[in-house]
């Protein structure tokens, strides 16, 4: 299988500038490296964690047989990216400049796809073409061909064929992605993952896919989930939860916030009692909340927090509104009490 990686970065990585650095593993992924000059690396890499990732990710995309493409002449970005490197490998081993190139391509790759959003296209055959749509440190946006929307959590990738929207929309996830899908009745939108379908003509949903299980939750609109022994219509609020091992699955109601509020960075709860609060705190935090006075679990309230806040960020922001403090018992259980 042939990789090609399509990028828009003109910036080269600053941790590859050193040419001391860059000759070596130059030397050393091709195999062309005498004893000394091993030895000279693998002290670099001891010393520096830095070195040691840089090079064990360039060594990943060498072995993966990565090939550079542009929107540009790919002759001149080699030699503008020798240029920016810092240093000309010695003359008179244009073998030596073709090995150091390709290194130096590989890193402007990886500098890209450890920093941005990544695209990339490959083919299995003559005929069949495939994109990827990739994020790899933060959630990162997309839009498909049909106007359908993607927001890709970290460390997550949609594939499509070349030809996606021609007759069907199918794409398949692996990761976790939250969908808003351009209503097509002619073309319907299919998510694979795992052995999994989420079928749907128009609606923003989140599948949620790893080795273990697939989890659809429906916030908008209607969608069918298909898998060998399953088949349910999800009604908004609806979640799905599919064991990709034993093939058994549970369908159940839910707060949809609980599986997209990465999407949005934050969870919003109006005009609450602070009990159902507390439920819901529960459940995101995984904790047991206690409350001693009825009263206080009464209380109407309203909240907005960010989905990685700690707890007591929160709990501190509405003791003094509902007149209660709160103690730590343990790692998994807090009492509330009036104050």
């Amino acid at each position: 299988m042939k990789l090609v990686c399509l990028y828009h970065c003109n910036q080269i990585p600053k941790k590859f500038m050193k040419d001391q650095f860059s000759t070596l593993v130059s030397r050393v992924l091709a195999g062309e490296a005498g004893d000394d000059e091993k030895k000279m690396l693998q002290q670099m890499l001891q010393e520096s964690d830095e070195h040691a990732s840089t090079y064990n990710k360039i060594k990943e995309y060498w072995d993966a047989d990565v090939v550079l493409t542009a929107k540009r002449d790919n002759a001149k970005f080699v030699n503008d990216l020798m240029s920016k490197l810092g240093a000309e490998p010695e003359k008179g081993t244009s073998k030596f400049r073709k090995i150091y190139q390709r290194v130096a391509s590989v890193a402007a790759i990886l500098f890209f796809a450890t920093t941005c959003s990544l695209l990339y296209l490959y083919n299995t055959s003559d005929a069949d073409h495939f994109y990827t749509y990739s994020a790899q440190s933060t959630p990162t946006d997309y839009v498909l061909e049909d106007g359908t929307s993607v927001k890709l959590n970290k460390n997550s990738s949609i594939t499509f064929r070349s030809d996606f929207g021609k007759d069907r929309r199918d794409v398949q996830l692996t990761g976790e992605a939250f969908f808003k899908v351009t209503k097509d009745a002619s073309k319907p939108f299919t998510v694979e993952a795992y052995g999994t379908k989420t079928e749907v003509l128009g609606t923003s949903f989140n599948v949620k896919a790893d080795p273990g299980n697939v989890i659809t939750t429906l916030v908008e609109g209607v969608v069918r989930f298909k898998s060998e022994k399953c088949e349910e219509v999800l009604s908004p609020g609806d979640e799905i939860c599919y064991n990709t091992s034993t093939r058994k699955y549970a369908r159940y109601a839910t707060d949809t916030q609980f599986n997209t509020a990465w999407v949005t960075g934050r969870f919003n709860y109006n005009n609450v009692t602070f009990a159902e609060l507390s439920e819901k705190l529960e459940q995101i935090y995984q904790l047991d909340i206690r409350i001693a006075d009825k009263r206080i679990a009464d209380h109407i309230v309203s909240a907005s927090f960010l989905n990685e806040e700690p707890i007591e960020e929160i709990l501190s922001a509405l003791e003094n509104e509902l007149g209660f403090s709160y103690v730590m018992k343990n790692a998994t259980q807090i009492n509330i009490v009036s104050k």
